[in-house]
């Protein structure tokens, strides 16, 4: 096989209903140069692998598999990032993105996305536009995300924008390699890789936005992102999700980014068990953004006295 120009990052976890139409959004695509898409299947308990299985037969020069006997993505080590990054082929130059879940919709996506990327050295990375739709019902979704997917425009993207607003659909992104491995300060734990994904392409070059829709991205009521129980973990996590940001890209506007962390330690005041906490993030909320936690305290005396 020659050597692929992409690699296609594909994470699997029981994903059996939706699968096939991810994979033919690869194999459909038309382009001039070979990629290859890792296809990695974290111990699915549906019939994820034997999809994936039958795929890689067919189509041996683009579907390359992993299939795990123990769930990664549950052990938070960073072991599923490990994995894919050894599995790409090293010297594939760019990666494009697209979970089990989601799908591709135009066979021309790759080649225009590289092409870009190609008569553009200055760019890091590219997106588009996508259409967004509820699973349980089939319908476009309303509100954000949805919107913001639609809506994007052909136009550069700044790291403040991209930081304040969820812009990029995973699906449709594709970046040079070396942002893969921008050097990142783990001080803080980051709760999602998509986030820390494009603005690490943001501090390595330009980011472009597309306006054609090929990808769809898909919302599930039970899926990790929109569960309750994710609202929860976010919650708690937030302010240092947005501490690890702060450290790690320095593009993003300082005070826009200390407004988010203060809002996040306040949001989390009421969700602490201890009045010692209660009271840490209270300060800490100052600490970032003391106008704003005035104002957010006046705010609250008032709504009080009112009831």
């Amino acid at each position: 096989m020659k050597t692929p120009l992409v690699s296609i990052r594909c994470l699997v976890y029981n994903h059996e209903l939706y699968l096939r139409q991810c994979l033919d959004g690869f194999v459909m695509q038309k382009t001039n140069f070979p990629f290859e898409a890792i296809v990695h299947d974290d111990a699915s308990t549906d019939g994820s692998a034997a999809i994936i299985r039958e795929y890689a037969e067919k189509h041996p020069d683009i579907i390359k598999p992993i299939y795990e006997t123990e769930n990664q993505y549950s052990k938070h080590n960073g072991s599923l990032v490990r994995i894919m990054n050894a599995a790409m082929h090293p010297d594939s130059k760019y990666v494009a993105l697209c979970e089990g879940d989601d799908y591709w919709t135009d066979p021309n996506k790759l080649q225009m996305q590289i092409d870009f990327l190609e008569s553009h050295p200055e760019y890091s990375a590219c997106f588009h536009r996508a259409n967004t739709i509820i699973d349980e019902t089939g319908e476009e979704m309303q509100g954000l995300p949805g919107d913001t997917f639609r809506n994007i425009q052909a136009r550069d993207y700044e790291s403040t924008e991209l930081f304040k607003v969820w812009t990029v659909p995973t699906a449709s992104m594709v970046y040079r390699k070396e942002c893969q491995f921008y050097p990142l300060n783990k001080r803080y734990r980051n709760l999602y890789g998509d986030i820390m994904r494009v603005l690490s392409c943001a501090e390595m070059g330009k980011v472009r936005g597309i306006d054609r829709v090929m990808s769809v991205y898909r919302v599930q009521n039970k899926g990790l992102t929109f569960s309750p129980d994710a609202s929860y973990r976010f919650i708690m996590g937030a302010p240092e999700h947005y501490l690890f940001l702060k450290d790690n890209f320095k593009k993003v506007d300082r005070k826009v980014i200390c407004r988010a962390i203060s809002e996040r330690f306040w949001f989390r005041i009421s969700y602490q068990s201890t009045l010692k906490e209660k009271i840490q993030d209270f300060l800490k909320s100052f600490q970032y953004d003391f106008i704003g936690s005035i104002r957010r305290a006046v705010h609250a005396v008032s709504r009080r006295t009112v009831h």
